[in-house]
């Protein structure tokens, strides 16, 4: 919802909330939601945390 409303920063600090939360967990929905996140980030590969979010949503659904 935030990056749809253009507000990049708080997007990558809710993904980054939810990469905390996630970490550990093992269920559908999470890994629905890490893949979406990915893809959705690939926009951003510019962005340092943006990328650094990107590896740790691969490490999290490994």
């Amino acid at each position: 919802m935030r990056l749809r409303q253009g507000d990049v920063d708080g997007a990558l600090a809710t993904w980054r909330d939810f990469l905390d939360c996630a970490d550990g967990i093992r269920s559908v929905k999470v890994h629905a939601a890490l893949q979406d996140m990915r893809v959705r980030l690939r926009r951003y590969d510019g962005v340092p945390e943006a990328q650094e979010l990107r590896e740790r949503a691969i490490r999290t659904s490994a």
